[in-house]
């Protein structure tokens, strides 16, 4: 009968330890940073391992702190499973992620004067859970400061360049490649990229005293307001007319030029092509000369000549020679020829009628 009331005990006992132990003991994810305090006051910061944390820079930020307050804070960096005072002590976890800001809308003046709507986003970091808990507390009040400073330095740096600075991040290039005198290039001195680059750092210097990283700062759309829109567009379309209408013209230049100097090396060749055919028939006709001759000579003879004497003073009259022995031997009393006015036999008969 009084083994129950020592059971009894025991369990509660056991009961109570487990409390205590599950009371002490808490869990840091991967994406989590974690502060620990007792009676309100920080004792101990769990910090995230991203890259973009300095481990150095919390540090020295605690060591302040600890100055100032007079009270030890313990630093731990990466997720694991860690113990705390139970029920004295409690955790307040803090993101340990790249976080994404996206602003609203805003009507911004550059400097040449004109109206742009911007529309911005940013990403950032916890890098001092301690400094963010005591001076933004939580999310929602981190962005609303981040948007202001965003919103103030985006303001001011982009009022200090022109429209085109903005919406380019370099010069102008011809998209075919083919040089035009006539276009002429946009030259761009910052460009988006660096308008932004210096955006960043202002937010991110100013963001420091918050325990944000401010990692970068870009734009989604720049874009004139509604009613400027219809006149940006008629300007771009009849830019754009111009231009295909230099394009068309150093096309057609080029056309030209390229057309008459096929035209000038097809009559170069054709020239070329012809004396060389004046030189072969001429080189044919006096070796067809000297083989009737010597063929002329051998038939009366009957032998050939060792040397054609006045072959080689007039050779065509041995050619003229060898044609009439073909015409007589071809002709006879019944054969009719007829002639044309312009034929070289009938001319060389009608001059040997008249001699």
């Amino acid at each position: 009968m009084k083994a129950k009331p020592v059971v009894t005990v025991m369990g509660l006992i056991a009961v109570v330890l487990l409390i205590l132990l599950g009371s002490s003991v808490f869990v840091v994810t991967e994406m989590e940073q974690a502060v620990i305090t007792q009676f309100g006051r920080p004792v101990r910061v769990i910090a995230g391992e991203s890259p973009f944390a300095d481990p150095e820079a919390l540090r020295k930020s605690l060591a302040a702190y600890e100055q100032s307050s007079g009270t030890h804070v313990g630093l731990s960096f990466g997720a694991g499973l860690y113990f705390k005072v139970p029920f004295l002590q409690k955790v307040e976890y803090f993101e340990d992620r790249i976080l994404v800001f996206d602003s609203q809308p805003a009507t911004i003046m550059t400097g040449d004067q004109k109206r742009l709507i911007v529309d911005n986003f940013s990403r950032w970091y916890i890098v001092n859970p301690l400094l963010f808990r005591q001076t933004v507390e939580n999310i929602p009040t981190a962005l609303n400061r981040l948007d202001n400073i965003i919103r103030s330095d985006l303001r001011n740096t982009l009022g200090e360049n022109e429209f085109i600075e903005i919406i380019r991040s370099s010069d102008q290039m011809l998209e075919s490649g083919i040089e035009i005198p006539e276009q002429k290039q946009v030259r761009i001195k910052t460009g988006r990229t660096r308008i932004m680059e210096r955006v960043t750092q202002l937010a991110r210097e100013k963001a420091k005293q918050f325990g944000i990283y401010v990692i970068d700062v870009r734009i989604k759309r720049a874009d004139p307001p509604e009613q400027n829109m219809e006149a940006i567009y008629k300007n771009m379309t009849a830019e754009r007319n111009r231009i295909a209408q230099r394009y068309r013209a150093f096309g057609e230049r080029q056309a030209t030029y390229i057309k008459s100097e096929t035209d000038r090396k097809v009559k170069t060749l054709l020239a070329e092509a012809e004396r060389d055919a004046r030189i072969i028939k001429g080189n044919a006709d006096a070796e067809a000369a000297r083989t009737y001759a010597q063929g002329y000579i051998k038939e009366v003879t009957g032998s050939p000549p060792a040397r054609i004497e006045g072959f080689e003073s007039d050779p065509e009259f041995y050619g003229y020679l060898r044609s009439l022995d073909a015409l007589e031997a071809a002709l006879d009393a019944q054969t009719t020829l007829i002639l044309s006015t312009k034929n070289e036999l009938l001319r060389q008969l009608n001059s040997a009628r008249f001699e």
